[in-house]
């Protein structure tokens, strides 16, 4: 629940944000507030059972995955051990580089990835 919150605590989305997140959000067919501009930061909370492809993003046709989604929100991954090593290893690069390289054959597609990652997990305990 605190996670969920986290967006409307950070500053509002500056009209240049706002109009970044619209149209990543458009490139995926995910636009949907009625007048058009995304005015709140995006908060994403993907299943553990996500794909690398639908985090980074990819396809025969390129699309945007959570990971730019997120840009300028959230992404949230709850039960964090949960989600399977190669996805999280395709976070590190994005991370770092605050972009997504999506490489194809004949083109080359950057998407934004400056988003805040936060995670969460149940205590380890290894009396049980």
């Amino acid at each position: 629940m605190l996670a969920k919150r986290l967006p409307g605590i950070l500053p509002p989305l500056t009209m240049n944000e706002a109009l970044e997140a619209t149209k990543i959000h458009s490139v995926a067919g995910k636009l949907r507030t009625k007048n058009g501009l995304i005015v709140e930061r995006p908060f994403r909370s993907p299943h553990h059972t996500i794909s690398d492809v639908a985090l980074v993003g990819g396809g025969s046709i390129p699309q945007p995955g959570e990971i730019s989604l997120a840009h300028h929100g959230v992404l949230f991954l709850d039960e964090l051990p949960e989600f399977k090593r190669t996805v999280l290893e395709v976070l590190r690069q994005p991370l770092e580089d605050r972009v997504v390289t999506i490489s194809r054959s004949r083109f080359t597609i950057d998407f934004p990835a400056g988003f805040m990652l936060v995670a969460s997990m149940n205590p380890y305990r290894d009396w049980e």
